[in-house]
């Protein structure tokens, strides 16, 4: 499918509902939706499939429980477009705090270690950041993660306390910059490719400077040309899609 031959449906678009075919649903709509917090992405899309005249739904890129922000929706013959969203980059805006972790590495577990640590200046900060975690870098995926380790999620082991092996795998960063920084608390807008680990870029730069880190808040701020300012809130695109003729 070439990708400019399905429709975007924004918030302000919201009359377009009620004039859309049931061929123009299956030709393809994307729907770019703001996950709440505490949601999974799946908890978005089994949402939404009820109110659809089609079938076909899926999303272009697995946020966190605790991560908010855009969520591209794929309908009807636009889930073929899923794999081209992929690769879109993505902007990040997260919060992390020096000094501990968790081992889900956010505030999704208890903090398990601490450490103490006599917080550098900005510009120290900055200059880590430029020297090491910039351009294509290797994480390592974390425990509580989706990824496969002999058939089954790294979560599933995390969860009976256990950890496995994981192979490094590149991840790209076209930027990493400094939003608000106190010494304790730190925020950053990372601009990344498909398969970054925020939480893991967090871990490792707080390594890089003899601390640990935990994501205190995370969110998507774009994703390809998906604005969070242009996303729908996951309650009232439902409303908004009673308007949607199934015939």
């Amino acid at each position: 499918m070439n990708p400019d031959e399905h429709l975007s449906i924004y918030p302000h678009d919201v009359h377009r509902f009620s004039t859309l075919s049931l061929e123009e649903w299956q030709q393809g709509i994307v729907l770019p939706v703001s996950k709440p917090l505490q949601w999974t992405s799946f908890d978005v899309i089994r949402k939404l499939k009820p109110q659809l005249p089609v079938k076909k739904i899926g999303h272009a890129g697995t946020l966190d429980p605790l991560a908010t922000g855009v969520l591209v929706c794929c309908v009807g013959r636009a889930t073929k477009l899923i794999s081209t969203f992929q690769e879109h980059l993505k902007v990040y805006c997260t919060t992390f705090t020096f000094g501990e972790t968790t081992p889900s590495l956010d505030r999704a577990t208890p903090v398990s270690q601490t450490k103490s640590w006599n917080p550098m200046s900005e510009s120290e900060l900055e200059a880590v950041i430029e020297s090491h975690f910039i351009g294509t870098i290797q994480q390592v995926p974390p425990m509580y993660s989706a990824v496969k380790k002999d058939g089954k999620r790294l979560y599933n082991y995390a969860r009976k306390g256990e950890e496995v092996e994981r192979q490094p795998r590149d991840a790209y960063i076209e930027s990493c910059k400094i939003l608000d920084y106190n010494g304790r608390q730190c925020t950053l807008k990372i601009v990344c490719g498909k398969g970054t680990y925020i939480r893991t870029l967090v871990d490792d730069l707080a390594k890089a400077v003899d601390s640990m880190g935990v994501v205190d808040e995370l969110q998507r701020t774009k994703s390809g040309p998906y604005h969070i300012d242009e996303a729908w809130d996951i309650h009232k695109l439902c409303d908004a899609l009673k308007q949607v003729k199934t015939v």
